[in-house]
C-alpha cells in the first residue's frame, strides 16, 4: 500500500517525482494520496515537501522549487490519503548521511524502541553502507511489516525487504543506474497494479528523467550524400558549422546498393575530434550506393544531440 522511489546523482529531485508522477498515470491502487519528500542538496540542505492528498499534483501549488529539482540526493514515499503526522517519519534524513525511504510501515517501532528507518539511518551514520544498514536492521526485527531504500551522501544505495513482504504476491522492486552520470534509482511497492511493472517504470522514468535534465539539446545537420564508412559503434562526424561530414555504421561494408537502416543506439556525435554528445533520434535512413539518399523521407533533417552539461551537481 505504499511505494519509495530513491534516487542520487544529477537531478535525483526532479528523477523521483517523475518516476512517481508515471506510476499515477500508469497504475492502480495505493496511489496519488500521500507523499513525504525529502531530499539533500549538494551543500547539505534538508529540504522536505508533503501533502496529505493529491499525490505529486497536491505537493506543490506551482513548480517544484529549483532546489529540490536538482537535489542529487532524493527520497518519497507515497500512497493513499490521509497517513498519521508528521508526515515526515516515514523518510527518515539526515544531512552528511543520507535518506531512507521504504513502504508498508518504515517508520514502525523496533525491539529497541526507535522507528526501524530510523534505526537504518542511525547504522549508515556510524559507518555502515546503505545495504548492510538495512540487511541489520530486517536480521534483527524479521516479523515487523516494512521494507526500506536507503541511499548515502557516498552515492550508495541499498535496499531490502522483511519476510512478511517477501511474502506477498503484489511487491515489487527495480534498481537502475547510468554509466554517464553515476546515477542510481530504486523503487520498491506493495499494492499497487500492475505489481510486475510499476518498480521498473518508476525507476525507468525517474532515470531518464535525470539523464534528460542533465544534458542540452544542441542540433546538427545531416543532408543526402553523406557516406557511410565501417566503424565498430556508430559515430557522426560533423564540421564547426554542425553539419554531418562522414557517417561511422558497423554495417556499412555490407550494406546492399540501396537499402534501408538505422543510425543504432548511442550513437556518439564527434565535432573537429571532440565529442559532442549523443544523438537523441534515429532517422530512418535510405542508403544508395553507400552514401545517405534520404533521412525521414527528406534529403536534409536536423537531429538533436544531448550534450552533457559543465554542472556543479554531484557528478
Amino acid at each position: 500500500m505504499t511505494i519509495g522511489i530513491a534516487a542520487t546523482g544529477p537531478w535525483a529531485g526532479a528523477g523521483v517525482l517523475a518516476g512517481l508522477r508515471a506510476v499515477e498515470a500508469v497504475g492502480r491502487g495505493a496511489i496519488k494520496g500521500f507523499v513525504s519528500l525529502a531530499v539533500l542538496t549538494e551543500s547539505q540542505e534538508l529540504l522536505r515537501a508533503e501533502t496529505q492528498d493529491g499525490g505529486t499534483k497536491g505537493l506543490f501549488a506551482d513548480q517544484p522549487p529549483e532546489r529540490i529539482l536538482s537535489a542529487p540526493y532524493a527520497a518519497l514515499i507515497s500512497s493513499g490519503p490521509n497517513r498519521p503526522t508528521p508526515l515526515s517519519q516515514f523518510v527518515a534524513a539526515a544531512p552528511g548521511v543520507g535518506l531512507v525511504t521504504g513502504h508498508r510501515f518504515p517508520h514502525m517501532v523496533a525491539k529497541d524502541g526507535n522507528p526501524l528507518n530510523a534505526n537504518v539511518l542511525a547504522s549508515m551514520g556510524s559507518g555502515l553502507s546503505a545495504q548492510t544498514a538495512i540487511d541489520d536492521v530486517i536480521a534483527a526485527n524479521p516479523e515487523l511489516d516494512a521494507g526500506f531504500v536507503a541511499l548515502s551522501t557516498k552515492g550508495e544505495i541499498g535496499w531490502g525487504n522483511m519476510p512478511s513482504v517477501l511474502r506477498r504476491f503484489d511487491h515489487g522492486a527495480a534498481t537502475r543506474n547510468c554509466e554517464e552520470t553515476g546515477a542510481v534509482v530504486t523503487a520498491l511497492h506493495n499494492a499497487i497494479y500492475p505489481h510486475r511493472a510499476i518498480a521498473l517504470v518508476a525507476s525507468e522514468v525517474a532515470l531518464d528523467e535525470m539523464r534528460l535534465r542533465d544534458t542540452t539539446i544542441r542540433t546538427i545537420t545531416v543532408s543526402s550524400g553523406v557516406e557511410l564508412s565501417l566503424g565498430e559503434r556508430p559515430e557522426i562526424h560533423v564540421d564547426k558549422a554542425s553539419h554531418a561530414t562522414r557517417i561511422l555504421h558497423p554495417q556499412a561494408q555490407v550494406l546492399a546498393k540501396e537499402t534501408s537502416v538505422g543510425m543504432g543506439d548511442r550513437v556518439k556525435v564527434v565535432q573537429v575530434g571532440e565529442i559532442l554528445g549523443w544523438l537523441g533520434h534515429e532517422p530512418f535512413m535510405v542508403i544508395r550506393n553507400g552514401s545517405i539518399f534520404t533521412l525521414d523521407g527528406q534529403t536534409e533533417v536536423e537531429l538533436p544531440v544531448h550534450t552533457r552539461q559543465v554542472s556543479t551537481q554531484h557528478s
